[in-house]
């Protein structure tokens, strides 16, 4: 989703207003990195970022595929044009990441 000041946000609103969030520039992200995996029987997406620098940060969930590929293409051009993406704060450490792309 992107708003008017040109934020693409990867956590739900409530979470905002827990301060749960940081803001990323675009042009720190080295790679988007999508885990697809089945829950339930159900095809479920995770995007994840890597850093500049190596860090790993998850950026959203999604269960439907048309949702996913906006959000997707939204941070391609967050990267090229250098906006701001708001992501939670917790960074994926080697072995979390590990374990989420197992």
């Amino acid at each position: 989703m992107v708003n008017a000041v040109g934020h693409i946000n990867g956590i739900m609103e409530p979470e905002f207003g827990m301060n749960l969030s940081e803001d990323i520039q675009g042009n720190k992200v080295k790679d988007l990195i999508t885990k697809f995996f089945y829950r339930n029987s159900h095809l479920c997406f995770h995007i994840l970022l890597m850093l500049n620098g190596g860090d790993t940060v998850f950026f959203q969930e999604f269960t439907e595929y048309a949702e996913y590929k906006k959000a997707f293409s939204e941070l391609q051009q967050a990267r090229l044009n250098n906006k701001i993406i708001s992501v939670p704060k917790k960074k994926l450490n080697k072995v979390a990441l590990a374990e989420n792309l197992a």
